[in-house]
Protein backbone atom coordinates (compact mmCIF):
# COMPACT_ATOMS: atom_id res chain seq x y z
CA UNK A 1 0.00 0.00 0.00
CA UNK A 2 2.17 3.40 -1.23
CA UNK A 3 1.45 6.06 1.11
CA UNK A 4 3.10 8.90 2.03
CA UNK A 5 1.56 8.66 5.64
CA UNK A 6 0.77 5.87 8.15
CA UNK A 7 0.21 5.43 11.97
CA UNK A 8 2.43 3.53 13.78
CA UNK A 9 4.31 2.75 17.25
CA UNK A 10 7.72 3.30 18.30
CA UNK A 11 9.49 1.88 20.68
CA UNK A 12 11.04 4.96 23.12
CA UNK A 13 8.96 7.37 24.42
CA UNK A 14 8.47 10.90 22.34
CA UNK A 15 10.53 13.60 24.10
CA UNK A 16 13.29 11.71 22.96
CA UNK A 17 11.97 13.23 19.72
CA UNK A 18 14.09 16.57 17.89
CA UNK A 19 12.34 19.95 17.44
CA UNK A 20 9.00 19.80 15.44
CA UNK A 21 9.34 16.44 15.34
CA UNK A 22 11.78 15.72 12.52
CA UNK A 23 13.50 12.80 11.69
CA UNK A 24 14.87 10.32 9.62
CA UNK A 25 13.87 6.89 8.93
CA UNK A 26 15.47 3.95 7.58
CA UNK A 27 12.45 2.17 5.85
CA UNK A 28 13.08 -0.72 3.16
CA UNK A 29 17.13 0.13 2.48
CA UNK A 30 16.15 3.70 2.08
CA UNK A 31 16.31 7.31 4.41
CA UNK A 32 13.95 9.61 4.30
CA UNK A 33 12.99 12.78 5.93
CA UNK A 34 9.80 12.33 7.75
CA UNK A 35 7.65 14.04 10.41
CA UNK A 36 6.26 12.80 13.37
CA UNK A 37 3.16 13.76 15.43
CA UNK A 38 2.76 11.98 18.19
CA UNK A 39 -0.82 11.39 19.69
CA UNK A 40 -1.36 12.07 22.91
CA UNK A 41 -2.13 8.77 23.98
CA UNK A 42 -1.03 7.68 27.52
CA UNK A 43 1.05 4.48 27.04
CA UNK A 44 4.21 3.33 28.84
CA UNK A 45 7.62 2.60 27.18
CA UNK A 46 6.25 3.80 23.68
CA UNK A 47 4.12 5.80 21.35
CA UNK A 48 1.78 5.93 19.26
CA UNK A 49 2.39 8.56 15.88
CA UNK A 50 1.78 9.55 12.80
CA UNK A 51 4.81 9.31 10.30
CA UNK A 52 4.69 11.38 7.19
CA UNK A 53 7.15 10.83 4.96
CA UNK A 54 8.94 12.92 2.30
CA UNK A 55 8.68 10.53 -0.47
CA UNK A 56 5.89 7.54 -1.12
CA UNK A 57 6.64 3.95 0.26
CA UNK A 58 4.69 0.78 0.50
CA UNK A 59 3.80 0.48 3.82
CA UNK A 60 2.33 -2.62 5.25
CA UNK A 61 1.23 -3.42 8.50
CA UNK A 62 3.80 -4.39 11.09
CA UNK A 63 6.49 -3.49 8.82
CA UNK A 64 9.49 -2.11 10.85
CA UNK A 65 11.62 0.69 10.49
CA UNK A 66 14.17 2.88 12.19
CA UNK A 67 14.19 6.40 13.59
CA UNK A 68 17.24 8.78 13.32
CA UNK A 69 18.09 12.44 14.29
CA UNK A 70 18.20 15.14 11.63
CA UNK A 71 21.89 14.41 12.43
CA UNK A 72 21.55 11.14 11.58
CA UNK A 73 21.93 9.79 15.44
CA UNK A 74 20.32 6.62 16.19
CA UNK A 75 16.80 7.22 18.60
CA UNK A 76 14.93 3.83 18.09
CA UNK A 77 12.52 1.54 16.12
CA UNK A 78 9.19 1.67 14.91
CA UNK A 79 6.43 -0.98 13.82
CA UNK A 80 4.12 0.39 10.73
CA UNK A 81 0.12 -0.37 12.21
CA UNK A 82 -2.05 1.42 10.29
CA UNK A 83 -1.18 2.40 6.86
CA UNK A 84 -3.04 5.33 4.97
CA UNK A 85 -4.69 6.28 8.04
CA UNK A 86 -7.92 8.51 8.22
CA UNK A 87 -7.52 12.04 9.59
CA UNK A 88 -7.56 13.36 12.93
CA UNK A 89 -10.85 14.72 11.42
CA UNK A 90 -12.40 11.47 10.98
CA UNK A 91 -11.46 9.30 13.96
CA UNK A 92 -11.09 10.90 17.20
CA UNK A 93 -8.41 10.27 19.63
CA UNK A 94 -10.08 7.80 21.97
CA UNK A 95 -11.38 5.27 19.07
CA UNK A 96 -8.05 5.83 17.40
CA UNK A 97 -5.96 4.47 20.62
CA UNK A 98 -8.54 1.92 20.64
CA UNK A 99 -7.55 0.98 17.03
CA UNK A 100 -3.70 1.07 17.25
CA UNK A 101 -3.62 -0.79 20.65
CA UNK A 102 -6.17 -3.80 18.67
CA UNK A 103 -3.61 -3.76 15.25
CA UNK A 104 -0.46 -4.07 17.87
CA UNK A 105 -1.64 -7.23 19.41
CA UNK A 106 -1.52 -10.00 16.30
CA UNK A 107 -3.07 -11.00 13.11
CA UNK A 108 -6.21 -11.91 14.32
CA UNK A 109 -6.92 -8.56 16.19
CA UNK A 110 -5.79 -6.74 13.27
CA UNK A 111 -8.43 -8.88 11.02
CA UNK A 112 -11.46 -8.25 13.51
CA UNK A 113 -10.10 -4.51 13.68
CA UNK A 114 -10.42 -3.84 9.73
CA UNK A 115 -13.49 -5.95 9.73
CA UNK A 116 -14.92 -3.32 12.42
CA UNK A 117 -14.13 -0.54 10.41
CA UNK A 118 -15.94 -2.13 7.29
CA UNK A 119 -18.83 -2.35 9.38
CA UNK A 120 -21.61 -3.71 7.66
CA UNK A 121 -19.82 -3.39 4.39
CA UNK A 122 -18.16 -6.45 5.02
CA UNK A 123 -14.26 -7.02 4.44
CA UNK A 124 -12.59 -9.09 1.75
CA UNK A 125 -9.41 -10.95 1.33
CA UNK A 126 -7.72 -8.52 -0.88
CA UNK A 127 -8.66 -5.58 1.58
CA UNK A 128 -6.30 -7.48 4.34
CA UNK A 129 -3.44 -8.31 1.67
CA UNK A 130 -3.62 -4.72 0.53
CA UNK A 131 -3.60 -3.64 3.84
CA UNK A 132 -0.63 -6.56 5.80
CA UNK A 133 1.27 -8.62 3.96
CA UNK A 134 -0.58 -11.30 4.25
CA UNK A 135 -0.87 -14.30 1.95
CA UNK A 136 -4.17 -15.25 0.31
CA UNK A 137 -3.71 -19.24 1.94
CA UNK A 138 -3.24 -17.63 5.77
CA UNK A 139 -6.38 -14.88 5.43
CA UNK A 140 -8.43 -18.06 4.85
CA UNK A 141 -7.12 -19.88 7.55
CA UNK A 142 -7.37 -16.58 10.24
CA UNK A 143 -11.26 -16.08 8.60
CA UNK A 144 -11.89 -19.90 9.41
CA UNK A 145 -10.73 -19.98 12.70
CA UNK A 146 -12.43 -16.36 13.66
CA UNK A 147 -15.65 -17.77 12.18
CA UNK A 148 -15.34 -21.14 14.17
CA UNK A 149 -15.08 -19.05 17.46
CA UNK A 150 -18.27 -16.93 16.54
CA UNK A 151 -16.11 -13.91 15.65
CA UNK A 152 -17.31 -13.47 11.68
CA UNK A 153 -19.67 -14.89 9.38
CA UNK A 154 -17.78 -15.52 6.28
CA UNK A 155 -20.07 -14.57 3.38
CA UNK A 156 -18.19 -16.12 0.35
CA UNK A 157 -15.27 -18.28 -0.29
CA UNK A 158 -14.56 -17.26 -3.89
CA UNK A 159 -13.65 -14.65 -3.81
CA UNK A 160 -13.39 -14.71 0.22
CA UNK A 161 -15.27 -11.97 2.36
CA UNK A 162 -16.54 -11.62 5.28
CA UNK A 163 -18.06 -9.56 8.16
CA UNK A 164 -17.83 -8.99 12.12
CA UNK A 165 -20.70 -11.36 14.24
CA UNK A 166 -21.08 -7.80 15.90
CA UNK A 167 -21.93 -5.86 12.88
CA UNK A 168 -24.51 -8.51 11.12
CA UNK A 169 -26.06 -8.41 14.96
CA UNK A 170 -26.55 -4.71 14.65
CA UNK A 171 -27.92 -5.18 11.32
CA UNK A 172 -30.02 -7.31 12.30
CA UNK A 173 -31.63 -5.73 14.97
CA UNK A 174 -32.29 -2.26 13.00
CA UNK A 175 -33.49 -4.65 9.87
CA UNK A 176 -35.81 -5.79 13.05
CA UNK A 177 -36.78 -2.16 13.89
CA UNK A 178 -37.49 -1.11 10.28
CA UNK A 179 -40.22 -4.21 10.10
CA UNK A 180 -41.73 -3.05 13.19
CA UNK A 181 -42.03 0.40 12.19
CA UNK A 182 -43.38 -0.44 8.38
CA UNK A 183 -46.33 -3.25 9.61
CA UNK A 184 -47.23 -0.43 12.26
CA UNK A 185 -47.54 1.97 9.75
CA UNK A 186 -49.10 -0.74 6.86
CA UNK A 187 -50.93 -3.16 9.22
CA UNK A 188 -52.91 -4.26 6.56
CA UNK A 189 -49.96 -5.48 4.28
CA UNK A 190 -48.90 -9.34 4.86
CA UNK A 191 -45.16 -7.78 5.15
CA UNK A 192 -42.30 -5.87 4.20
CA UNK A 193 -41.04 -6.36 0.13
CA UNK A 194 -37.58 -7.13 -0.13
CA UNK A 195 -36.87 -3.98 -2.45
CA UNK A 196 -38.08 -1.90 0.27
CA UNK A 197 -35.63 -3.44 2.70
CA UNK A 198 -32.91 -3.26 0.65
CA UNK A 199 -33.45 0.55 -0.07
CA UNK A 200 -33.77 1.39 3.05
CA UNK A 201 -30.20 -0.87 4.11
CA UNK A 202 -27.84 0.41 0.53
CA UNK A 203 -25.75 -2.69 1.42
CA UNK A 204 -24.47 -5.63 -0.14
CA UNK A 205 -27.31 -7.42 -0.91
CA UNK A 206 -25.63 -10.85 0.01
CA UNK A 207 -24.87 -9.19 3.65
CA UNK A 208 -28.51 -8.33 3.87
CA UNK A 209 -30.04 -11.37 2.64
CA UNK A 210 -28.08 -13.30 5.26
CA UNK A 211 -29.32 -11.18 8.34
CA UNK A 212 -32.98 -11.44 7.21
CA UNK A 213 -32.08 -15.23 6.48
CA UNK A 214 -30.57 -15.56 10.28
CA UNK A 215 -33.36 -13.74 11.54
CA UNK A 216 -35.90 -16.17 9.89
CA UNK A 217 -34.08 -19.24 11.14
CA UNK A 218 -34.10 -17.67 14.97
CA UNK A 219 -38.46 -17.49 14.38
CA UNK A 220 -38.16 -13.83 14.23
CA UNK A 221 -39.04 -13.56 11.25
CA UNK A 222 -41.22 -14.84 8.37
CA UNK A 223 -40.21 -15.20 4.50
CA UNK A 224 -43.08 -15.18 1.98
CA UNK A 225 -43.64 -14.38 -1.67
CA UNK A 226 -40.72 -11.76 -1.50
CA UNK A 227 -41.85 -10.50 1.71
CA UNK A 228 -40.57 -10.16 5.30
CA UNK A 229 -42.66 -9.86 8.23
CA UNK A 230 -41.82 -10.03 11.98
CA UNK A 231 -43.97 -13.04 13.51
CA UNK A 232 -44.32 -11.75 16.57
CA UNK A 233 -45.36 -8.67 15.59
CA UNK A 234 -48.51 -7.15 17.00
CA UNK A 235 -50.66 -4.31 15.69
CA UNK A 236 -51.87 -1.63 18.56
CA UNK A 237 -55.26 -1.94 18.94
CA UNK A 238 -57.86 0.71 20.84
CA UNK A 239 -60.46 -0.47 23.20
CA UNK A 240 -62.97 0.26 20.91
CA UNK A 241 -61.12 -1.95 18.54
CA UNK A 242 -60.85 -4.59 20.61
CA UNK A 243 -64.69 -4.82 21.49
CA UNK A 244 -65.60 -4.89 17.62
CA UNK A 245 -62.43 -8.17 17.50
CA UNK A 246 -64.66 -9.29 20.33
CA UNK A 247 -68.06 -9.65 18.41
CA UNK A 248 -66.22 -10.79 15.44
CA UNK A 249 -65.12 -13.36 16.95
CA UNK A 250 -68.37 -14.27 18.60
CA UNK A 251 -70.25 -13.95 15.02
CA UNK A 252 -67.78 -16.66 13.55
CA UNK A 253 -68.09 -19.03 16.47
CA UNK A 254 -72.60 -18.98 16.07
CA UNK A 255 -72.41 -18.86 12.54
CA UNK A 256 -72.23 -22.26 10.32
CA UNK A 257 -69.60 -22.77 8.37
CA UNK A 258 -69.74 -20.11 5.30
CA UNK A 259 -72.88 -18.19 6.56
CA UNK A 260 -70.97 -15.61 8.10
CA UNK A 261 -69.99 -12.92 5.11
CA UNK A 262 -66.96 -10.67 5.25
CA UNK A 263 -69.46 -7.89 3.28
CA UNK A 264 -72.11 -8.35 6.42
CA UNK A 265 -69.78 -8.16 9.28
CA UNK A 266 -68.12 -4.75 7.21
CA UNK A 267 -72.18 -3.56 6.91
CA UNK A 268 -73.06 -4.60 10.84
CA UNK A 269 -69.32 -2.49 12.22
CA UNK A 270 -69.24 -0.26 9.33
CA UNK A 271 -65.58 -0.83 8.73
CA UNK A 272 -63.69 0.10 5.86
CA UNK A 273 -62.45 -2.29 3.66
CA UNK A 274 -58.86 -1.56 4.97
CA UNK A 275 -60.21 -1.93 8.81
CA UNK A 276 -61.81 -4.87 7.79
CA UNK A 277 -58.58 -6.70 6.38
CA UNK A 278 -57.14 -5.20 9.69
CA UNK A 279 -59.09 -7.06 11.90
CA UNK A 280 -59.09 -9.93 10.05
CA UNK A 281 -55.79 -10.25 10.17
CA UNK A 282 -55.00 -9.89 14.33
CA UNK A 283 -57.75 -12.81 14.50
CA UNK A 284 -56.21 -15.06 12.35
CA UNK A 285 -52.18 -13.94 14.14
CA UNK A 286 -54.27 -14.56 17.57
CA UNK A 287 -55.45 -18.13 16.04
CA UNK A 288 -58.81 -17.27 16.90
CA UNK A 289 -60.02 -18.20 13.02
CA UNK A 290 -59.08 -19.83 9.52
CA UNK A 291 -59.08 -18.59 6.27
CA UNK A 292 -59.11 -21.42 3.31
CA UNK A 293 -58.01 -21.29 -0.50
CA UNK A 294 -61.01 -19.90 -1.12
CA UNK A 295 -61.63 -17.29 1.07
CA UNK A 296 -64.05 -19.34 3.68
CA UNK A 297 -63.55 -18.05 7.06
CA UNK A 298 -64.07 -20.27 10.52
CA UNK A 299 -63.69 -19.95 13.67
CA UNK A 300 -60.81 -22.06 14.77
CA UNK A 301 -62.55 -23.69 17.89
CA UNK A 302 -65.22 -25.59 14.73
CA UNK A 303 -62.50 -26.77 13.02
CA UNK A 304 -60.91 -28.25 16.04
CA UNK A 305 -64.14 -30.48 16.55
CA UNK A 306 -64.21 -31.08 12.90
CA UNK A 307 -60.73 -32.84 13.04
CA UNK A 308 -61.64 -34.67 16.43
CA UNK A 309 -64.98 -36.29 14.36
CA UNK A 310 -62.28 -36.80 11.80
CA UNK A 311 -59.67 -38.91 14.11
CA UNK A 312 -62.16 -40.80 15.94
CA UNK A 313 -60.85 -43.95 16.91
CA UNK A 314 -61.16 -47.04 14.10
CA UNK A 315 -61.52 -44.07 11.03
CA UNK A 316 -58.98 -44.49 8.79
CA UNK A 317 -60.02 -42.98 5.54
CA UNK A 318 -63.11 -40.31 4.34
CA UNK A 319 -65.16 -40.05 1.30
CA UNK A 320 -66.27 -36.38 0.68
CA UNK A 321 -69.97 -37.98 1.58
CA UNK A 322 -69.25 -39.03 4.75
CA UNK A 323 -67.58 -35.94 5.32
CA UNK A 324 -71.16 -33.80 4.22
CA UNK A 325 -73.34 -36.32 6.27
CA UNK A 326 -70.81 -35.46 9.55
CA UNK A 327 -70.27 -31.99 8.46
CA UNK A 328 -73.98 -31.08 7.44
CA UNK A 329 -72.10 -29.15 4.87
CA UNK A 330 -73.07 -28.89 1.39
CA UNK A 331 -70.16 -30.24 -1.48
CA UNK A 332 -69.77 -26.31 -1.91
CA UNK A 333 -68.12 -26.29 1.41
CA UNK A 334 -66.92 -29.51 2.22
CA UNK A 335 -64.61 -29.50 -0.63
CA UNK A 336 -62.36 -27.05 0.38
CA UNK A 337 -62.59 -27.48 3.70
CA UNK A 338 -61.25 -31.31 2.47
CA UNK A 339 -58.38 -29.19 0.73
CA UNK A 340 -57.56 -27.07 3.85
CA UNK A 341 -57.25 -30.49 5.96
CA UNK A 342 -54.70 -32.24 3.65
CA UNK A 343 -53.01 -28.62 3.47
CA UNK A 344 -53.00 -28.33 7.50
CA UNK A 345 -51.86 -32.56 7.25
CA UNK A 346 -55.02 -33.73 8.47
CA UNK A 347 -55.92 -35.81 5.72
CA UNK A 348 -54.27 -36.67 2.92
CA UNK A 349 -56.18 -37.36 -0.89
CA UNK A 350 -55.79 -40.76 -2.13
CA UNK A 351 -58.25 -41.01 -5.43
CA UNK A 352 -61.53 -40.77 -4.23
CA UNK A 353 -61.04 -41.19 -0.46
CA UNK A 354 -59.18 -38.72 2.37
CA UNK A 355 -56.52 -41.26 4.46
CA UNK A 356 -56.72 -39.75 7.90
CA UNK A 357 -53.36 -38.89 9.02
CA UNK A 358 -52.55 -39.36 12.72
Amino acid sequence: MTATSFDGSLDFMAKELGPAGRVVIFFQGRRVPADITVYRIPVKDRAYVRVTAAEPADARWMDAFEVLSVEGRPLGNGLVLYPSPPGPQDVKLPRRKELLERLSKGETEMILALAEVRGISGLRAENVMEFSRLGRARVAELARELEAGGKIRILSFSPLSFVLQDSLDFLRRRVAAFLAQYQKKHPTQPGVPFEKIEKRFAIAPNILHLAIRTLAKEGRVSLAGGQAALVNFRTPLSPADEKILADMESLFLQGEFGQVSLDEIRRTFRLSPGKLQRLLAVLMERKKIVEGRDGFILHSRWLDEVVEKIRAPGRRELTVAEFKAMTGLSRKYAIPLLELLDEMGVTRRMGAVRVILK
